[in-house]
């Protein structure tokens, strides 16, 4: 059966090896030139200001609550929202977007994200070099899930140029120590890395950025494609390349990965032990890892829980591994709603977290969990 599965699959590539290569050369001619004349524009109540989000959604069940809680929570902030719909909507969710944004765009679902985020800049134009600050944020997450301003107040505090949620690929990637003895004392933490990038759920651009024509350039010369894979590589660490190729800019992120072992280390044995449990795995050679490490956990010292956390941090992003952590000590306001579709241990533990958050929220974000077969499937929602 496997060998007749992998002629199947090789059959499979050689059929579409053609479109994948004409995808992979000319997906950006392809897009401008024929699936861009299905987008559609429609201007919304509010208007343009100095500080712009372009918020980026796949509507799959329709427009939910939480949808439109992100969008106050941006308008409450002083920002203008810019709304890119990477499917079409019905009227009524159409309507609903237009009375809390400044313009709305429905297009093709090519690009992902990053396509989105293009037409919505391009569609801007030189309007841009007027921003004084510019988010980029999908709803890949539930954001924002605490009462806080701790994100909205970093970007406006950091004077750091470019902003990202979180970074991923900065950890050095080591090998699984098969014996406590060889855990690592320290891991290298290096930007430099070429996959280092910024998670494209949630970034920002200073007015600094905004004003360097090259900024615009690398959007409107962004190489699309229908393929995930390649629109990380060219968008997510493309753009992050772009902005530390550039020495003038400043980059950062607000979960600042480089620190984490010094902010573990501020922590109690007994508080590690906690976060140790609370610790979110979806690799399988990670789940022996910890499996291995959790056998002798009572009697591991500070030093060991700290390397141990570090090295699942290094090998998966920081936003699965340690989620209540960062929610609880460091305000992070995001909840990533993959967690809930990687495995019944995950999404258990995504489901505790939500549970624990503000009434409102809770009901909020567990109706949507209800009416999503795909968000719902590992869990029992209350």
């Amino acid at each position: 059966m496997k060998f007749f599965r992998e002629i199947f699959r090789l059959i499979k590539q050689l059929v579409f090896l053609p479109k994948n290569i004409g995808n992979f050369l000319f997906g950006t001619f392809y897009y401008d030139v024929f699936l861009a004349k299905s987008k559609k524009q429609y201007s919304g109540s509010l208007s343009l200001k100095k500080r712009t989000v372009i918020f980026l959604i796949f509507p799959e069940a329709g427009i939910t609550n939480s949808h439109l809680r992100t969008l106050k929570y941006f308008i409450k902030n002083n920002y203008s929202p810019i709304v890119i719909s990477n499917l079409p909507l019905i009227e009524s969710d159409r309507s609903e977007i237009l009375k809390n944004c400044c313009s709305l765009i429905e297009r093709k679902n090519f690009g992902y994200d990053f396509g989105g985020y293009r037409d919505a800049i391009l569609h801007l134009s030189n309007k841009i070099k007027k921003f004084d600050n510019l988010l980029l944020i999908n709803d890949s997450t539930w954001f924002p899930i605490l009462q806080d301003n701790a994100f909205i107040n970093f970007i406006n505090n950091s004077n750091l140029d470019f902003i990202g949620a979180t970074s991923h690929y900065g950890f050095e990637r080591l090998k699984l120590p098969s014996k406590r003895e060889n855990l690592p004392k320290t891991i290298n933490f290096n930007s430099d890395n070429r996959n280092f990038h910024y998670a494209s759920y949630a970034l920002s651009f200073s007015k600094k950025i905004l004003n360097d024509s090259n900024f615009y350039k690398f959007w409107k010369t962004l190489r699309l494609s229908g393929a995930k894979n390649v629109i990380v590589r060219r968008g997510e660490i493309g753009l992050t390349q772009f902005i530390i190729r550039n020495k003038n800019y400043s980059h950062g992120s607000f979960i600042d990965s480089e620190k984490l072992e010094a902010t573990l280390k501020e922590f109690s044995r007994e508080r590690l032990l906690k976060i140790c449990h609370e610790v979110i795995v979806e690799n399988k050679s990670l789940r022996i890892f910890k499996e291995k490490f959790f056998t002798d956990l009572e009697n591991s010292s500070k030093n060991e829980i700290i390397s141990f956390l570090i090295i699942i941090v290094s090998r998966q992003i920081i936003v699965f591994s340690l989620l209540k952590f960062l929610i609880e000590e460091l305000r992070f306001p995001f909840i990533k709603k993959m967690l809930l579709k990687l495995d019944k241990d995950s999404a258990k533990k995504t489901y505790n977290i939500i549970k624990s958050l503000d009434e409102e929220i809770f009901e909020e974000i567990n109706s949507e969990i209800k009416a999503n077969k795909e968000l719902r499937k590992f869990i029992i929602t209350n």
